[in-house]
């Protein structure tokens, strides 16, 4: 049956539109719940497609049509990550078998050493806790752990290639990504909706891409200090305190425990006594927390996010418990996100313009103090 031009199509009445919508974002939540395995290597990619943009955009306004300035980020991408795991990985891996082989040792040495300071005081009944019990039930479980690891590193490889090709896409279409997205929005809202994104948007990319840098930058101040102090597994150490930089308050509390109890398993190259030389790993990780505080956040980051600590926690217990890693990583601009929502419909509902607040609370956030404000979460260094 062929289309009648002269035929105008019945418009759907504003109930009609609703059910639809409903339905839609329901079978939407269903397909993400049901191939959550499938969609993490897309989400992952839709995230570094958008760190990107910014490199791509300056390439374009430099001459390059779009398909060659993405494919000119995305071959520099793939060389780096391919530099990265000719460098470091082997180093890392090794480094990680290492320390699953000397893990009993360590610990039995660490709770010696634990024990000859705490032995007859209040502390006892905690270090018993915590070395006959939790850490012991730990290492009995790590040479059950070869068999998934392999399996794991099977499926990890096939995301990420997965991976690879989403983010090509991403960088190269975002735009029109972008575009599509604009237009699914009523022309009478977007005088009201448009701003709203573009704001969002702002505070997401300078949040995403700062916190990316922040990663490279702690781990390799981490790395460098370790191997200095002759710390073993100095590399995954390094990596793993960059990546736990992302958790805000817990994050670098783990890593820096995590050190430490390393240094009291490990004869040390000082002379220094294992209690010593731990009581040296804090306070090089204290001092690194504190330039990262002081220095390398106003610096590179801003104080970008004001959320209050109780907020902070809430997001970071709610995004682990729906999604796991992935939630723990976005809880923050995701509650930074529902924060300026909340402006914009706070002043909406006052029947007050919303933009003029919007950019006081991005303005407050680029001036605000470090004594102040601090990090998104953190409290601020003393």
């Amino acid at each position: 049956m062929t289309h009648n031009p002269d035929v105008i199509s019945p418009q759907w009445s504003v109930a009609t539109k609703r059910i639809v919508l409903i339905v839609i974002v329901a079978l939407l939540f269903i397909i993400l719940e049901r191939a959550s395995e499938i969609v993490l290597p897309f989400i992952w990619a839709a995230i570094l497609g958008y760190i990107l943009q910014p490199a791509v955009n300056q390439l374009e306004r430099r001459g390059l049509r779009r398909s060659l300035a993405a494919t000119a980020i995305f071959l520099i991408l793939t060389a780096s990550i391919i530099g990265i795991i000719w460098l470091v990985v082997p180093v890392a891996f090794g480094e990680i078998m290492d320390l699953q082989r000397a893990l009993p040792r360590l610990v039995e040495t660490a709770q010696r050493s634990v024990a000859e300071v705490v032995d007859g005081t209040a502390l006892n009944q905690l270090d018993e806790a915590i070395f006959n019990r939790a850490i012991p039930d730990f290492v009995q479980g790590t040479p059950r752990m070869a068999l998934p690891l392999a399996a794991a590193l099977g499926k990890f490889l096939l995301e990420f290639v997965v991976f690879l090709i989403g983010t090509f896409f991403f960088i190269r279409d975002m735009p029109r990504l972008g575009a599509w997205s604009r237009s699914l929005i009523p022309q009478s809202q977007r005088a009201d909706v448009l701003p709203l994104l573009a704001q969002i948007s702002e505070l997401l990319g300078r949040y995403v891409r700062g916190q990316l840098l922040l990663v490279v930058i702690m781990s390799i101040a981490t790395t460098i200090s370790l191997l200095l102090l002759g710390l073993p597994y100095a590399v995954v150490l390094g990596i793993i305190t960059g990546i736990l930089e992302t958790i805000p308050m817990a994050g670098p509390i783990v890593a820096g425990a995590i050190a430490v109890v390393v240094a009291l398993g490990h004869v040390n190259s000082f002379g220094w006594s294992p209690v010593v030389y731990a009581g040296v790993i804090a306070v090089v990780y204290t001092a690194l927390r504190h330039m990262e505080d002081y220095f390398v956040i106003p610096l590179v980051i801003g104080h970008i996010v004001r959320l209050h600590p109780a907020l902070v926690i809430f997001s970071l217990l709610a995004g682990a418990t729906a999604f796991g890693l992935l939630g723990v990583l976005l809880a923050i601009p995701t509650a930074a996100t529902a924060r300026l929502f909340l402006i914009y419909a706070g002043a909406k509902l006052r029947d007050e313009d919303p933009f003029p607040r919007l950019k006081e609370a991005l303005a407050e956030a680029d001036t605000a103090p470090a004594g102040d404000l601090g990090r998104a979460g953190r409290p601020a260094p003393s």
